[in-house]
């Protein structure tokens, strides 16, 4: 059998090319596309990852912002916590005389007269806090005059001021119970009167100073408490 090769000079040099040399080429052009692929997908990664981070930083920033506006939010809590511990303690750490007075005018009886009244409140650097020792906060005087030859209304006006005992003693908060006028005390200083004889000007009567000792108007310092390790 005889094969006639009918393709043109050129062809035929094609045709009688190695197979070994059209996959080398195959191979060379198959690398080449995967090459570019890859690329391509890197490029597209890149782009992901680009826009992810800017993301990230958006939210990142929007988080330092909305952290410095809880800070500012707590900074402004604080000042206002701390006002209203300034105005608490400025409402228990001082005494409202003008009702105080009306209600010591209620209760003071006809055949007595106070001639002088007189408070000494105690400066903050004039609190001592000895140890077993009650630090008051002042005294408040009263000069008194009884007519008649019975003391009994020095005793009856004591006893009108200190009459209901839940305020009298040791209590501390009375800024629920205004109407107390003892609320703000302590206890009375020792009782004791003068008589005074009938003259032609005046008639026989009783002298006598009745003094209430102030609640103390300032906190007692805190003890200072070493901390763990120190040897000092």
């Amino acid at each position: 059998m005889i094969k006639i090769n009918l393709l043109p000079q050129e062809l035929q040099k094609a045709a009688n090319t190695p197979r070994s040399v059209f996959y080398s080429v195959l191979g060379s052009v198959s690398a080449v596309a995967l090459g570019a692929i890859g690329l391509i997908w890197m490029w597209i990664a890149q782009g992901t990852m680009e826009a992810h981070a800017e993301t990230q930083v958006a939210e990142v920033k929007s988080l330092e912002e909305r952290a410095l506006e809880v800070d500012r939010i707590q900074s402004d809590i604080d000042y206002y916590r701390q006002r209203e511990a300034s105005i608490v303690k400025i409402k228990t750490s001082r005494i409202l005389w003008a009702p105080k007075l009306d209600q010591l005018v209620s209760k003071v009886p006809d055949d007595l007269w106070i001639t002088s009244l007189a408070v000494d409140v105690l400066e903050e650097d004039d609190y001592r806090w000895e140890s077993g020792k009650i630090q008051t906060g002042g005294t408040l005087t009263m000069d008194c005059v009884a007519v008649g030859s019975d003391p009994g209304a020095l005793t009856r006006f004591r006893k009108a001021l200190s009459e209901d005992h839940r305020f009298y003693g040791d209590l501390v908060d009375v800024s629920a119970l205004p109407d107390s006028f003892f609320g703000d005390f302590l206890r009375f200083t020792p009782l004791s009167w003068e008589k005074v004889e009938s003259d032609e000007e005046t008639p026989e009567h009783f002298r006598s100073t009745i003094g209430i000792e102030l609640k103390p108007l300032q906190d007692p310092p805190q003890p200072i408490t070493k901390k763990k390790g120190d040897q000092r």
